[in-house]
C-alpha cells in the first residue's frame, strides 16, 4: 500500500524529529524529541511535558502513567512523572554501563528490557540487552553480540523477546526464560534495508518500521516479509522509526520529520503491559 494523503494523516505540530512513540490505554500519544523533549498528544492538544536535555530514543509507559525513556546522550534510562518530573533510573551496571540505550519494553512481570545498540559500524556488533527489575536492579540480560540492537517486542505468547539488528539486517529472538539463551534469526531483510522498530498484532504478525527505505513491512511467523505501507518520496513517512497499533490505526514516528503518521488498519494490537508493581528509588 502506497502512502497517500487519503490513507495517511499527520499528527502533531513541529515535533522535534520524533524517534519514538508509545500510546497509553486511554489513547494518549507520547513521543520524544532529539533535544530531550517529551511530548503528550491527547484530546486537549499537544504539549511538551518535560525534557531530559539529551536525545530521547525509545519510550515505554508504566501503569502509573510514568514514561521510561532511553536517552542516547546521557546513556541512561529516565523516568518522567505525569507532572513532568524527570528522574534517572539506570545507567546500566558498574561492569557494563550503557553505550546507546535505544528501546524499552515491559513484560508482564514488570521487567523493563532495554536494547543497548553498541557501535553502529563495528563488526561483529557490540549490542546487548539489559533488564531493569521491578525493584530497580539493573543487570545484563543477554551479552549478544547484536549488530546494533534496536527495536524490541514481546510476542503474543510472552515467551520470546524479538530484537531488531539494524546493520545486519534481520530480526532475531531470544527466550525470555533463558538469559543469554541462543539467538535465533527469524526474518532476514534485503541488503540496504535498515529496520528500526517493531510491533506485534494479536495474531502474531510483526510490523517492522524501516529507517531506510521509508516503509513499514509486515512479517509472518513463517519468515515471509512483504511491504505494508510505503512512501517512495518520503513525504508522509520520513525515516520511520518506532511503530504502535491502537484502536484500528497504525502510528509511526518520523525521525526525519516533525509529525506522527497515522493510517487505518485491520490489524489488532497485541496488548502491551503497563505494570504497576515498580519500586522506584528516584
Amino acid at each position: 500500500m502506497r502512502a497517500t494523503p487519503d490513507i495517511v494523516t499527520l499528527i502533531g505540530d513541529r515535533l522535534d524529529h520524533p524517534e519514538c512513540l508509545c500510546i497509553g490505554p486511554d489513547g494518549t500519544i507520547y513521543a520524544g524529541g532529539e533535544a530531550g523533549q517529551i511530548y503528550r498528544i491527547d484530546a486537549k492538544g499537544q504539549r511538551q511535558i518535560a525534557s531530559t536535555d539529551g536525545f530521547v530514543l525509545g519510550i515505554a509507559l508504566d501503569g502509573h502513567g510514568r514514561i521510561h525513556a532511553c536517552d542516547m546522550i546521557h546513556r541512561a534510562i529516565f523516568v518522567i512523572d505525569p507532572d513532568g518530573g524527570v528522574h534517572q533510573r539506570s545507567t546500566g551496571t558498574p561492569e557494563h554501563p550503557f553505550m546507546v540505550p535505544n528501546y524499552a519494553v515491559f513484560d508482564r512481570a514488570g521487567r523493563l528490557f532495554v536494547s543497548d545498540s553498541g557501535d553502529y559500524w563495528t563488526k561483529p556488533g557490540t549490542g546487548r540487552i539489559f533488564v531493569i527489575e521491578p525493584d530497580g536492579r539493573t543487570r545484563l540480560f543477554h551479552r549478544g553480540p547484536f549488530d546494533f540492537a534496536n527495536g524490541l517486542a514481546i510476542d503474543p505468547t510472552g515467551q520470546w523477546l524479538y530484537v531488531v539488528q539494524s546493520t545486519t539486517p534481520n530480526i532475531c529472538r531470544i527466550p525470555l526464560a533463558r538469559p543469554d539463551g541462543p539467538i535465533e534469526i527469524t526474518h532476514r531483510l534485503q541488503v540496504g534495508v535498515v529496520p528500526d522498530g517493531l510491533a506485534f498484532s494479536e495474531d502474531g504478525l510483526l510490523l517492522i518500521s524501516c529507517y531506510k527505505p521509508d516503509a513499514v513491512l509486515l512479517a509472518g511467523m513463517d519468515g515471509k516479509i512483504e511491504p505494508y505501507l510505503e512512501d517512495p518520496t518520503g513525504e508522509l513517512l520520513s525515516r520511520p522509526t518506532n511503530v504502535a497499533l491502537f484502536d484500528g490505526h497504525l502510528y509511526i514516528a518520523n525521525l526525519g520529520g516533525w509529525q506522527i503518521a497515522r493510517a487505518a488498519t485491520q490489524l489488532r494490537p497485541k496488548p502491551l503491559y503497563f505494570p504497576d508493581n515498580l519500586t522506584l528509588q528516584l
